[in-house]
């Protein structure tokens, strides 16, 4: 019957639970008594259709969510599914490349907000976490996407975050057959490339409507280019009579330097494939079938230069000095950071990495839902994903320079500028030789290492649920429904080395690749002239195979994890429709969730003698889980929305590793690190508190406020030094630690002025600003501007000016974030943080005929940089640069 006619357009008109649980909102509550309505068709085209239909199920959904809507077939607002999900009030984007890759919702970690595809959950292909990174599927298969910040009973759990859920297309979304092709041109300033990106689509049914299937492909190559500037770290050294004078320093007095610095560039060439299959069957009124396919793959050619400076170590424990001596020129500012100097006794590293990998995703949802009688429905599905990513061929080698260099240092700013110079044994002054750390002449002595390593990544979800929904004749609940669910996951990581520490007979110079030069251009950064060669990583290869170096990559077996996770779930949800206080309407839903995990976890154990030894560890835990969400209606237009509910996300099934690797240092430490199997999830309590005036045709002024109460967080933890079988050793490994809770406030405006006169009134805007903050405790002493938790920017929004007359369109888009904490404890246990980031973006399209559109994309048009420090704004820690890119295509469809 046409009732169960649901396709990805119409699900996202109705609330972001009935899209995963396959039922329809109270808005759709006449259509619940007639089971006999006409399908409703809806084909969205324009900025401000667009606009309309989001807002529209984001009004009538029962639960706090927000919604993005495709202009169009196979286009969303932005190309890149990450880079749209930012223009959300509460959704920060981390970047690869300068491309939008995971996300972070409400100032929590991204592995902690769960990712769907038609409801089913995803598997992850990174390394350390959960995260899911979003450039696995291309923006032309994309029909909406909801961020679901408050959760039901019947959703899987595992967002602290949200719930992101990613709808394809269907067949039957359309009233009659569908074809869309298109073409693409993408160009990038600083690899001055101009590459294809294509597309197809073609959707076909039957004459009554009861079957469809529609089959969608695209193709791409990108080559983004990125040059960067890399702190490496900082080390502290204390002030002592040897060093000389010191400006801003007394003698006893700590201060941090440069532990390296890096000049890298590096290009990463990007050919995307996929496609999508997607079945709908109505083989009678009381049933529909459907089976729904997701394939991409993404394969990534990496090539990577860098120079690099190593200061020396000057740390009491050695004796060895950092600043000349009779030096009277470093300078320590009040942060305890060197900020100019003359050092001696640097070391330079000649660097080159090559590396191809294949990262394939399929997602697979067979269902069904079935009409029991007048008011009971079942529903079923079976999901399945998978993750792999591969290392085809991974190369990496370096040299040291032949003898150390002297260093003029200061900062620009906050960027380190050197000067380098030969053998000063003094204060450098004009009579010294100006050297470039580049020349090949520098890497003749020192052989050169090679190290062949390979990944497989492979992380795959099986899971089988079923729903029962009931409608309800009452005055107050209109449904029930229960259901069960049952998820099994396999995660496993497997590393392969070989390496050559010394090419004894053999440098660099024997290995010449093209020549780097411009480094950094246009960039904030002053950086000295240099160049130099990059190294010929497959002739070194082929040389040291005929020299009889065996580089069969060896299993390394401290890496390799092998994590297996199995949940069962049962839930019940009620909903709730009635009148309160005379004639305000409430709607809503209220239910609870019961989950058990069982983990188990396979892994290597290196131990201190050497010895590598296979252990399998496990743990087990459950959650109740329940929930409240309620909308009031105040007026026709104004609306209070409220949600409290328990929420949870597991940990990184790399923290859950039964891995151990041992290090020895040579001071006589030794340092372990180790997953942790018996690591609790992370659980907290949210509540969202919301009013939202809908003023106007696709118009809204929002304000919402949430608060979540974190049990506790998962970070690495170093246990106190202890003697273990005669030995120093230092154990590394994730911990619970304490509590906190993150807090904020967002506030949405988004409207059309169609009223104006003339051509004015094809102008709109969509505003979102979000403030939010949290006290967990990542403070380290001496640093005062910790964030709180890992991702958490206090200040972000968006503006979007858009305008829209006839067939003409665009857009101008600005995104900002604030600074937000990275990681507590990273190079030399710097806390890290990632700087501001703002940038802007530009669209255009125009509609040559009904069926022939053109487009134009310009993104990053400010050139924006993105910068990490370590503790303190002037201690760079990373600095790239991505610069600008555009794209220019046509579309056409019948």
């Amino acid at each position: 019957m046409a009732w169960f006619r649901k396709s990805a357009i119409s699900l996202a008109c109705l609330s972001a639970m009935s899209v995963i649980s396959g039922q329809t909102v109270a808005a759709e509550g006449d259509n619940k008594k007639d089971k006999k309505p006409e399908m409703e068709i809806i084909e969205v085209r324009g900025i401000k259709s667009s606009l309309k239909k989001a807002l529209n199920d984001k009004r009538y959904s029962d639960q706090v969510a927000d919604m993005i809507s495709a202009e169009d077939i196979g286009k969303l607002p932005d190309e890149n599914v990450a880079d749209a999900l930012q223009r959300v009030t509460g959704v920060t984007i981390n970047r690869d490349s300068g491309e939008g890759s995971t996300i972070s919702v409400r100032g929590v970690a991204p592995g902690l907000s769960n990712v769907t595809i038609n409801g089913q959950s995803q598997a992850s292909a990174a390394g350390e976490g959960r995260e899911f990174s979003f450039d696995a599927i291309a923006s032309e298969h994309v029909s909406a996407l909801q961020v679901i910040k408050s959760p039901t009973a019947d959703m899987e759990e595992g967002g602290i975050g949200a719930t992101v859920n990613v709808v394809t297309r269907r067949a039957l979304d359309f009233k009659d057959d569908k074809t869309k092709v298109s073409a693409f041109a993408d160009y990038s300033e600083l690899t001055e490339k101009t590459e294809p990106r294509l597309s197809a689509m073609i959707s076909r049914q039957n004459e009554d409507q009861t079957f469809g299937f529609l089959l969608s492909a695209n193709h791409s190559v990108r080559t983004l280019q990125e040059d960067a500037l890399r702190g490496w770290g900082w080390r502290e050294y204390s002030v002592e009579e040897k060093d000389g004078a010191v400006e801003g320093g007394e003698v006893g007095d700590e201060y941090s330097y440069l532990n390296r610095l890096r000049y890298q560039t590096g290009t990463k060439e990007r050919t995307r494939t996929g496609g999508t299959v997607s079945f709908q069957w109505l083989p009678s009124d009381e049933l529909e079938l459907y089976w729904d396919v997701l394939y991409s793959q993404l394969k990534q050619i990496r090539d990577e230069t860098y120079l690099e400076t190593r200061f020396p170590a000057g740390n009491n424990k050695t004796g060895k000095k950092v600043i000349l001596d009779g030096s009277d020129s470093a300078v320590i500012n009040q942060n305890g950071t060197l900020v100019a100097a003359q050092i001696d006794g640097a070391q330079l590293f000649n660097s080159a990495w090559h590396n191809e990998e294949t990262t394939k995703t399929v997602t697979s949802t067979l269902g069904g839902d079935y009409l029991l009688s007048n008011t009971w429905e079942l529903s079923a599905e079976v999901g399945y994903s998978h993750i792999e990513r591969n290392t085809d061929d991974n190369i990496r080698s370096f040299a040291q320079g032949d003898k150390p260099v002297d260093l003029d240092y200061h900062l620009d700013g906050r960027f380190p500028v050197i000067d380098y110079y030969k053998d000063a044994k003094g204060v450098i002054g004009a009579d010294h030789e100006l050297l470039n750390p580049g020349d090949p002449d520098f890497y003749t002595t020192k052989a050169p290492n090679l190290r062949v390593q390979l990944f497989n990544i492979e992380d795959t979800k099986a899971t089988v649920k079923f729903d029962v929904t009931g409608t309800l004749d009452g005055d107050l609940f209109s449904a029930i429904k229960f259901g069960a669910m049952a998820k099994h996951q396999n995660k496993t990581r497997i590393k392969n080395e070989a390496f050559i520490k010394k090419f004894e007979g053999h440098n660099l110079s024997e290995f010449p690749g093209e020549q780097v030069t411009g480094l950094y251009e246009g960039s904030d950064a002053a950086v000295s002239s240099l160049s130099w060669r990059r190294t010929d990583l497959f002739k070194m290869r082929e040389t040291a195979l005929a020299d009889g170096f065996d580089l069969t990559p060896e299993p390394v077996p401290e890496f390799n994890y092998d994590v297996t996770e199995d949940t069962q779930a049962v839930y019940v949800r009620a909903d709730y429709d009635t009148d309160v206080f005379g004639n305000m309407p409430l709607r809503g839903n209220l239910g609870v969730r019961y989950v058990n995990t069982d983990v188990e976890s396979k892994g290597a154990s290196e131990e201190l003698d050497g010895s590598i030894v296979d252990r399998t560890l496990d743990n087990d835990y459950s959650d109740v889980l329940p929930s409240f969400n309620l909308a009031l209606g105040l007026t026709e237009d104004l609306l209070l929305r409220g949600a409290v509910a328990k929420v949870m996300s597991r940990p990184s099934l790399s923290d859950l590793s039964a891995h151990r690797s041992v290090n020895d240092n040579g001071d006589g430490l030794i340092v372990i690190r180790q997953g942790n199997v018996d690591l609790d999830p992370y659980r907290a309590i949210a509540y969202d508190l919301s009013l939202e005036w809908y003023f106007d045709e696709a118009s809204v002024l929002s304000v919402a406020g949430f608060y979540k109460d974190v049990d506790s967080f998962i970070f690495d933890l170093r246990h106190a030094t202890v003697d273990l079988d005669g030995n120093d050793v230092e154990i590394i490994e994730p911990t619970n630690g304490a509590g906190a809770s993150v807090k904020g406030a967002e506030v949405a405006f988004q409207h059309a002025f169609d009223y104006l006169p003339g051509f004015l009134n094809g102008f709109g805007v969509n505003l979102n600003y979000t403030y939010q903050t949290s006290d967990a405790d990542f403070n380290r002493e001496g640093v005062d501007n910790s964030f709180g938790m890992p991702g958490l920017s206090r200040d972000s929004y968006n503006a979007v000016v858009f305008y829209e007359k006839d067939a003409f369109s665009s857009r101008l888009a600005y995104n900002y974030r604030s600074k937000y904490l990275i990681e507590p404890s990273g190079r030399q246990e710097d806390v890290v943080f990632g700087d501001d980031y703002g940038q802007l973006d530009f669209s255009a399209s125009y509609d040559i005929t009904k069926q022939l559109t053109v487009s134009f994309n310009a993104i990053n048009l400010t050139d924006a940089e993105q910068r990490q420090y370590a503790e303190f704004e002037e201690r760079l820690y990373e600095n790239y640069i991505y610069g600008r890119r555009y794209h220019l295509g046509l579309s056409y469809s019948f």
